[in-house]
């Protein structure tokens, strides 16, 4: 009764697995639309880009920590940096304030004219007990006459410009002589 050779029956085999094949995979499709529930799926979209928006958080505070990091690093070094040329400094001050002492002891001692006279450089003298008042007018002009600017000076001293410059000019005015 069915001859399974003939080609028509095996092409209509075909089809019909082709059909219920579609028909069940079109079948699937209109289920899982069905059970789509697009407030879940919204939740999470949004669940998802918090999470992305969360992990950039994360992402840019780990950036800001390494950078405050190397900041932090950086400005020791220029702290200790300082420090080094403090100490530098501190050292070549003494170092000329020895050999001014020792040249003027032996320009008391012994006279000699071929030295050159150099600069006149006042020396700090702690000897005698002064108010702070009166220590800050003299480092003021210690410091101009070492060449140090008005506007270096009041930086120093952390004051007005002003102010430094009403000292350095009151200093350098030539006493009044009064005579009666």
């Amino acid at each position: 009764m069915f001859d399974f050779s003939d080609t028509n029956f095996i092409i209509t085999g075909v089809l019909m697995l082709l059909v219920a094949w579609s028909l069940r995979r079109s079948f699937r499709e209109q289920s899982r639309i069905s059970k789509r529930d697009p407030l879940e799926e919204a939740q999470k979209e949004i669940a998802t880009r918090e999470q992305s928006q969360l992990n950039r958080l994360d992402q840019l505070e780990v950036k800001l920590y390494e950078y405050g990091r190397e900041v932090e690093s950086r400005s020791d070094d220029r702290l200790h940096m300082l420090d080094e040329l403090l100490r530098d400094a501190d050292r070549e001050i003494n170092r000329l304030r020895q050999q001014l002492a020792l040249a003027q002891q032996n320009k008391g001692t012994t006279p000699s004219s071929s030295e050159e006279p150099g600069p006149d450089i006042l020396v700090y003298d702690n000897s005698r007990k002064i108010t702070a008042a009166a220590e800050r007018r003299l480092m003021i002009v210690y410091l101009s006459q070492a060449g140090f600017s008005s506007r270096e000076i009041s930086n120093c001293f952390q004051c007005d410009q002003s102010e430094i410059e009403t000292i350095i000019a009151e200093e350098n005015e030539p006493p009044s002589t009064e005579t009666a």
